[in-house]
């Protein structure tokens, strides 16, 4: 997106990131100080988050509501699935939310400064996939704290993130394109994305939908990501293949933004 070289396909978006190192290493910088301009704790606020919601949710549902997960004897269990599932959640929905709006938040900048397109949405992953490492990383160590059974199918973790970053870049660089033209597509997706968290067993364990509902909400992309990430940290057998499903998925929508942005990225200066 942007820019012409001579070089390989495989190898000119590589080289275009270490190009651009400079200008992805600024935006990433004004983004976390956009979000906490004003406040005393500053980036810190990129830890209490994660650290807040995993003693929630760790504490609140397993000892207070004493909540369980069906097939499973841990006091802990529930909350191991329902926060693994929020990892592999939180980095496809953030990638979404903050992608849609890249093209429109750095209009001044497109507008003044030759460079790939595409460089505007690295950020928008390193801030995701940075949230969603430190939320892992937490959940291992109230695993190890309680004395949850943690088993090597934990690293099943990274393929299933990696999936749902695959996924969320090309949902992100579609919604954003279609942003500029039609600016009720963040609106629209904001609603649909709420309905699609609860089309996927994150709060809820799949087993106890029936046979016919299982088979709809396997066509949610999300649902093998998700499927995966709890398998991982429950210590269940998983199907990596299933992962195939989302990243086919998400080859579809890059591939669409990709025609799109050729067929109107010169009106796109005009609408932004």
């Amino acid at each position: 997106m942007g820019g012409k070289t001579t070089l390989g396909p495989l190898t000119a978006p590589f080289v275009a990131l270490l190009r651009y190192r400079g200008l992805i290493h600024a935006i990433t910088l004004r983004d976390i100080r956009s979000r906490y301009v004003g406040s005393v704790l500053g980036a810190l606020w990129l830890l209490l988050p994660p650290i807040a919601m995993v003693l929630i949710y760790t504490v609140i549902f397993s000892k207070i509501m004493q909540a369980r997960l069906p097939g499973a004897n841990n006091q802990y269990a529930y909350s191991i699935y329902l926060c693994a599932g929020l990892v592999a959640w939180g980095l496809f929905l953030e990638l979404v939310q903050r992608g849609k709006n890249a093209f429109l938040e750095n209009a001044n900048l497109i507008k003044k400064t030759s460079f790939p397109r595409f460089v505007l949405f690295v950020p928008v992953a390193a801030v995701a996939l940075f949230n969603s490492l430190v939320l892992f990383a937490l959940v291992l160590l109230f695993m190890l704290f309680s004395s949850y059974p943690l088993s090597w199918t934990a690293g099943n973790m990274l393929p299933a993130l990696a999936a749902g970053l695959y996924l969320g870049l090309g949902m992100a660089i579609l919604l954003a394109i279609l942003n500029v033209f039609f600016r009720d597509t963040g609106q629209i997706a904001d609603v649909f994305f709420q309905g699609l968290f609860w089309a996927t067993p994150i709060v809820y364990p799949a087993s106890i939908l029936s046979e016919w509902t299982r088979e709809i909400l396997s066509y949610n992309p999300v649902y093998p990501i998700v499927r995966v990430a709890q398998g991982a940290l429950l210590g269940d057998p998983v199907d990596l293949s299933t992962l195939a499903y989302p990243v086919a998925f998400a080859t579809v929508f890059l591939l669409a933004a990709l025609l799109l942005y050729r067929r109107s990225h010169a009106d796109m200066l005009d609408q932004i």
